[in-house]
């Protein structure tokens, strides 16, 4: 572990500690520490792992493409474990609750829990934009000072926008309620694959629910129905894969599910009000 160690970098502005990973494991991993008070952010390119506080059976894990949230506040043993032969290559960031409060983010760390518990977790799958600003943690395109400058920039702008995707409903609260992870494990589904063509009955059965009540705790905990999460997150998914990976239109029409680009080019019109060729001509400009 001496080699993640020294990896480690304390920036200035935010005010954070950056974790840079990209190795592969020779063994098993299994760690165990007590974990002090703030915000924790990983974004997962490549990897596979999990943890939990050691007094408890609550456990979450991670994969591919991920992100991973841990906020604490109080100090609390925490265990987490890799297996062997694992490429881990991700970018975290660590902030202190004096960070937090100096940037003026207590009251969103504060709401992040539920109830009297000590800790919050969750992980979601990471859209693009953010994928692509952990691949230039990892893999600075400068050095010295600008790198520097960079890299801080980056690391304020990974917690701007997942604290934007917590407030927006990507958070569950704690992972201990069966019912809110079954519909976790539902929602993480639909995102890891939207290209596939899910249905409702489909979506229940994986929840293990009739139609009907899957479909009123699914609203009721995300405030939309699943159909309309599916919508969203797929025209979510196509614009940020036209703004930031340079797929064409028809592409990302292809990539989120729809077969035909026209009916695609559609839904985007009239659930964002610009027609999706506009965010090629925003990058090009």
């Amino acid at each position: 572990m001496s080699d993640v160690a020294r990896h480690a970098q304390w920036l200035e502005t935010p005010g954070c500690l950056f974790q840079r990973n990209n190795f592969v494991l020779d063994s098993e991993i299994r760690t165990e520490g007590v974990i002090k008070p703030g915000l924790f952010l990983t974004v997962v390119l490549k990897g596979a792992g999990g943890g939990g506080p050691r007094k408890g059976t609550q456990r979450f894990r991670y994969s591919n493409n991920s992100i991973a949230v841990l906020a604490l506040r109080e100090p609390t043993l925490w265990g987490g474990d890799a297996p062997r032969g694992a490429q881990m290559q991700a970018a975290g960031v660590a902030f202190p609750l004096a960070s937090l409060e100096r940037i003026g983010l207590r009251e969103e760390f504060l709401a992040l829990f539920s109830d009297e518990r000590a800790f919050f977790v969750t992980t979601f799958k990471a859209p693009p934009r953010i994928l692509a600003i952990a691949a230039e943690m990892i893999s600075p395109s400068a050095e010295g000072r600008a790198g520097e400058l960079l890299l801080a920039a980056h690391a304020t702008e990974l917690l701007a926008r997942i604290i934007v995707a917590l407030r927006a409903g990507n958070d569950m609260g704690a992972v201990t309620d069966p019912r809110r992870m079954r519909l976790q494990a539902v929602r993480e589904l639909i995102e890891s694959d939207l290209r596939h063509a899910w249905t409702i009955a489909e979506l229940a059965r994986h929840a293990g629910l009739s139609r009907r009540s899957f479909n009123a705790q699914f609203h009721r905990l995300f405030g939309t129905s699943a159909s309309e999460y599916l919508r969203t997150s797929r025209l979510k998914s196509a614009r940020e894969a036209l703004l930031h990976q340079g797929l064409t239109v028809t592409e990302a029409a292809y990539a989120v599910g729809y077969t035909n680009p026209a009916n695609f080019s559609t839904a985007f019109r009239r659930h964002f009000g610009y027609v999706p060729s506009s965010c090629q001509r925003d990058k090009a400009s």
